[in-house]
């Protein structure tokens, strides 16, 4: 496919630089007008920066050279939930301001019902109490959560925030007991986005296997199999072992070249396998050959890691929140007692290489430690993972709807076939529409050309910034 068009449109939206990032939503939220055709566009950050001082009393969210990255300086950041809530708090602001900054600013799903901690927040900032404050109402519900806790897997999230929105305005102990109540319901994640996650990932897996049959057919019929299998009535009715018994015997007689059976045998594995492997996935979606980084920052490809981690985030949040709750339960005993067999138990299953623990001691310093390690792989299923997903899915549902007849090919309509699925998707993860402000979401959206489509890998490529840089 030619990306000549695709690379001329990109090259003009690179000469923009139009889009907006955290720094600009802080910026604007502090009552700075950012103008960068004007040479003060740093003292215009510096000021925005100063107001956020003020704003926040001074409050040490963060370093004060990461905090200077939020507003450009120096650098870009992004800081995480967690800082957010905290400075929400500090400026004293609403739920509904609190959930903008998470919405709006970091591009995340708002407040998370589903995490016992952002409930507590939440209910922190309705009732006007300071960060510290609701610090120790979390840490207190951790103390209170029986050692048999263990968060239940269901979509559980209207429940809760209905439920939530009824006991908001009781008094501290009150809402405690509450949660206490609901406390295996408060799992950590969105169960919603990692099943639409999961839902494309089974959907592009089987549009592979349907290319890998289309074209293992194709290479099927340059040989003599169909014949072999009429010469063959009592062969078993599997084509996976059909096929495999066939190019047993071709080898055997040499009739075959080595390439023409490897291509066979590869594309039976994909087209018949039930297996659900991540580099299938990783390498339709993202390709194999991006190993540089992209002009645009939101066109990023993805590590087999990062995947496995977004599709086991249910382990991943469970073993964290399991963690803590142990390290809360034996915060105050005696360093040299036994180690609770609940606590021996979770040693043994969580790790790699499994741990015995003697003593109280023995299992903080694990507890602390793999909490500490795990705690990097509780991720959030995010827009940036969802919508190259959702991308392929609308193409091919498009290219189907047209008989993959690119003379049928109409710009607009499959446009807003794609726009309309990815907005009923993130409305129901709890995500913002796709917007001309979004760099990702533009960028997405130019994969329609006038006369061709272009797929997310053909973007990376196209977007690729050379080694030296």
């Amino acid at each position: 496919m030619n990306s000549q068009p695709l690379t001329v449109t990109l090259n003009h939206i690179k000469k923009q630089d139009k889009f907006g990032d955290f720094s600009d939503f802080l910026i604007s939220r502090m009552g700075v007008h950012l103008d960068l055709e004007n040479n003060d566009e740093l003292t215009q950050r510096h000021n925005a920066y100063k107001e956020f001082r003020r704003r926040t009393k001074r409050e040490a969210i963060a370093s004060l050279p990461t905090m200077k990255r939020w507003f450009g300086i120096n650098g870009r950041s992004m800081p995480d939930r967690t800082q957010v809530y905290q400075m929400c708090f500090a400026m004293e602001l609403s739920v509904e301001e609190t959930q903008e900054y998470l919405f709006y600013g970091l591009h995340e799903p708002a407040f998370q019902v589903n995490d016992y901690q952002e409930v507590l927040l939440a209910y922190g900032i309705y009732q006007h109490c300071s960060f510290s404050e609701c610090l120790d109402m979390i840490n207190e519900l951790e103390n209170k959560i029986d050692a048999s806790w263990n968060p239940v897997q269901t979509q559980g999230t209207q429940m809760l925030l209905h439920e939530f929105q009824q006991n908001r305005n009781l008094e501290r102990n009150q809402f405690i007991e509450w949660m206490l109540e609901r406390a295996v319901f408060f799992k950590g994640y969105s169960k919603t986005s990692l099943n639409y996650f999961t839902k494309y990932k089974k959907l592009i897996l089987n549009y592979v296997r349907q290319d890998a049959k289309k074209e293992l057919e194709m290479l099927l019929a340059e040989t003599d199999y169909t014949l072999w299998c009429k010469l063959h009535p009592l062969l078993p009715p599997e084509p996976q072992i059909r096929i495999r018994k066939y190019i047993s015997y071709r080898s055997r007689k040499g009739n075959l070249s080595n390439d023409l059976q490897k291509n066979i045998k590869e594309l039976t594995n994909i087209a018949f396998s039930s297996l659900e492997p991540n580099t299938l996935l990783l390498t339709e979606i993202f390709g194999t050959k991006h190993k540089n980084r992209s002009e645009f920052s939101m066109i990023t490809t993805m590590t087999q890691k990062r995947l496995s981690d977004l599709l086991n985030i249910p382990i991943q949040k469970e073993r964290y929140l399991m963690t803590g709750h142990a390290l809360h339960y034996l915060k105050h005993m005696d360093a040299n007692l036994p180690c609770p067999e609940w606590i021996q138990n979770m040693a043994l299953e969580y790790p790699r290489q499994p741990h015995t623990l003697q003593t109280v001691k023995d299992a903080k310093t694990w507890l602390q430690r793999y909490q500490n390690e795990n705690k990097r792989r509780c991720l959030q299923i995010g827009r940036s993972d969802l919508l190259p997903m959702i991308l392929y899915v609308a193409q091919r549902r498009y290219l189907e709807s047209i008989g993959y007849d690119m003379e049928c090919y109409e710009r607009s309509t499959a446009l807003e076939q794609f726009k309309q699925l990815a907005n009923s998707t993130l409305a129901a993860c709890n995500m913002e529409n796709l917007s001309e402000n979004y760099e990702l979401d533009v960028l997405l959206c130019l994969c329609y050309q006038d006369e061709d489509i272009y797929s997310y890998t053909e973007l990376l490529e196209a977007t690729q910034l050379s080694p030296q840089n």
